[in-house]
């Protein structure tokens, strides 16, 4: 990276922690720490949803799976589309009306208390291990491209981060989601759409590309393939849907808008992921050789597919932007992470009767830090680990647990004639399914009734994925529904009235009283926040080589600015009269 490119990454950190400081005290009280105090635009809340699904990975893990295997990548991201789609008709209207804070109130109205520490306790730490892993990747790959030291830049990003998701929690997180929302697509829209013409259109990529675009490097069988992705949208929908990831359509001001951000994440994600990726696929196309570029990176070398191109084929600045977006794509999942497991600590663990606002929120805020310091001390232990691939250890923890919980989770708002247990007796089910997958399937060697023979080891990989989905879905999902032969009404009265108010108000719109009014300082903040940015990259277009790199980082300069400006034109100067708060509010 030249000075220029560290310069522009430089200043965009410090823009961004500007971004959260001047959202800070929009959070007046714990509901509106936790999530917004459900009064966030439609278009707020959509940049969330869209932001938190990716992180840095999608630019170097998933760029370098699109650099060897072509199309197939997309589907991990078509699959959130889908989901989202399925949201906006289906379930986020549902969750918004539940009238709840945070994502295990669903489960405590669902399946009462003790499935709800269940939850409690393994999505706390599972949704930190996360974190950490996505801070330890992005430290890696800034800390390869800059020559800097790894420890400093984890801490670093790990306190920039922790900021940012404390100082104004649900507020700081969704202001500076929107604006990194923007930023990812000016820059990877423009460096998409150059790549599609370095690259000489669709057809001059597919024809080029050294192995079948379609089926990618060692894949014989195209049904294992077929069947991967099929499954790859089904457990993407699951993902997307569930109640454990249903925080994202609390902070809306009312079912309706729930709905619109489902969709706005929805049509985001069909768009993007396909510029995403055209880079990767052109250098593959060009037939580079990744590892004679980054040598220092080793096996890894393919994680910098969509770097060597902007590196390489993009003007002065460029990568140093494409930095601060992969450092944006971090920070929204991340932020968003402390902040939800801010939300369940205060609602589901510590709070009491006695608790003033003043106490939850400071509670909030040190758990935030607390939590963010944990995350980054488990990436700096990470990066010392060097001979465990964390990375794939934490997919199968993950793919063990979360899979099992989200189910249930799911069919928790679906289906209601099941016993209380049924909750945390799915997820010891779907744990067991998960054992038996990951240590007692071996797809290796097909069945005979197959036509035998042996597998590639992306064949295999995939076949025994697709195979596990599948037990969860058939086994872990079948064991739920089973459970309504046991079902008997509940003995508890409160507990009654509980279930009983949960799916009554599921289907009963928000009343006038219950909806936030709009606040244009939102829209109005934000736009000018966004033009300030546009503003701070205008010098980029007069430090370009040429006119190829001025019209570049000028296309990108004037969208980030053109959208600032839209949302203050559509802010207007006061909220309707219809729209205006309720008294109390």
């Amino acid at each position: 990276m030249t000075s220029l490119d560290l310069a522009v990454l430089a200043v965009y950190v410090l823009f961004i922690i500007g971004a959260a400081w001047c959202f800070r005290r929009m959070a007046s009280d714990s509901s509106q720490y936790i999530n917004g105090g459900g009064s966030m635009q439609w278009w707020m809340a959509g940049a969330t949803a869209f932001m938190t699904q990716f992180s840095a990975w999608t630019f170097t893990g998933a760029a370098g799976k699109a650099y060897t295997d072509g199309f197939a990548v997309l589907m991990l991201f078509w699959g959130n589309a889908l989901g989202f789609f399925i949201a906006s008709r289906f379930f986020a209207a549902r969750y918004r009306k539940l009238r709840v804070e945070t994502s295990m109130q669903v489960i405590a109205l669902r399946f009462g208390r003790p499935t709800e520490r269940l939850f409690t306790w393994l999505q706390l730490p599972l949704s930190t291990l996360s974190a950490a892993v996505w801070l330890n990747g992005l430290a890696y790959i800034i800390s390869a491209m800059t020559g800097l030291d790894m420890l400093p830049v984890l801490l670093a990003t790990g306190v920039v981060i922790t900021f940012i998701a404390s100082s104004g929690g649900a507020w700081t997180v969704s202001a500076t989601n929107v604006i990194q929302l923007v930023l990812i697509l000016a820059i990877t829209l423009v460096t998409g759409g150059y790549a599609l013409y370095i690259g000489g259109g669709p057809s001059g990529i597919v024809d080029q590309f050294p192995v079948d675009f379609w089926l990618g490097r060692e894949m014989n069988l195209p049904g294992i393939l077929a069947l991967w992705m099929a499954v790859i949208l089904m457990q993407q929908t699951v993902s997307t849907n569930n109640a454990i990831t249903c925080y994202r359509f609390l902070v809306t001001r009312n079912e309706r808008e729930a709905q619109k951000a489902a969709l706005l994440a929805g049509v985001l994600f069909v768009i993007g992921p396909v510029m995403w990726f055209i880079p990767p696929w052109v250098a593959a196309a060009k037939g580079v050789d990744l590892a004679a570029y980054y040598p220092q990176l080793g096996d890894g070398a393919t994680n910098a597919a969509y770097l060597f191109f902007v590196e390489q084929m993009m003007p002065a600045g460029t990568l140093g932007l494409t930095m601060a977006a992969m450092l944006a794509a971090t920070i929204a999942p991340m932020s968003a992470a402390l902040n939800r497991n801010a939300g369940i600590f205060i609602r589901n663990v510590y709070q009491r009767r006695r608790h003033s606002e003043h106490q939850l929120m400071r509670v909030g805020r040190l758990f935030t830090l607390f939590n963010g310091l944990i995350a980054t001390l488990v990436a700096w232990w990470m990066s010392q680990q060097t001979e465990l691939n964390f990375f794939d250890l934490v997919l199968m923890i993950s793919s063990m647990l979360l899979l099992p919980m989200s189910i249930p989770a799911l069919l928790a708002v679906v289906v209601r004639r099941t016993p209380d247990w049924a909750g945390w007796g799915t997820v010891a089910v779907g744990g067991l399914v998960s054992a038996v997958m990951y240590l007692g399937f071996d797809p290796s060697h097909l069945p005979t009734w197959l036509g035998g023979g042996s597998l590639s080891v992306r064949e295999a990989g995939d076949l025994k994925f697709a195979a596990t989905v599948l037990a969860h879905l058939l086994v872990t999902g079948g064991f739920f529904f089973a459970t309504g032969l046991l079902y008997r009404p509940l003995g508890d009265p409160r507990r009654r009235r509980q279930l009983r108010m949960m799916f009554t108000n599921m289907y009963r719109a928000l009343q006038p009283v219950e909806t936030a009014g709009v606040d244009p300082l939102q829209a109005r903040q934000l736009g000018a926040l966004l033009i300030t940015l546009g503003a701070l990259l205008l010098p980029l277009v007069w430090l370009a080589d040429g006119p190829q790199g001025l019209w570049l980082h000028a296309a990108i300069a004037l969208t980030v600015a053109g959208v600032g400006q839209m949302l203050r034109v559509l802010a207007g100067a006061h909220p309707t009269v219809e729209d205006e708060p309720p008294p109390g509010r």
